[in-house]
């Protein structure tokens, strides 16, 4: 095997081990898709309580003042979750 044989075959080991170690840290938009998942999952939990009072024989009203509720919660959670991605980006 010649010089550059060897060479390619020493960058393509660094290259793997690079890719390997990147792979085991969670960087910022790991972090973030994580808080995204998050607080999806949390306005899916609140749509889905408020769809269970929908279903319930109980008055309108209170079925609209649920999804106004999870409506409001995912709208904060959306907001803390863009404030955190910025600040996850800035750092």
């Amino acid at each position: 095997m010649g010089i550059n044989g060897k060479l390619i075959t020493v960058l393509v080991i660094f290259g793997f081990v690079l890719f390997i170690a990147a792979c085991e840290k969670e960087g910022p938009a790991e972090k973030a898709g994580k808080k995204i998942d998050q607080t999806m999952e949390k306005a899916e939990e609140s749509l889905e309580e408020a769809a269970d009072e929908i279903d319930q024989d109980g008055p309108a009203e209170e079925a609209g003042e649920t999804l106004d509720e999870a409506a409001e919660e995912a709208k904060e959670e959306a907001r803390q979750m863009k404030e955190n991605v910025e600040e996850t980006m800035k750092n």
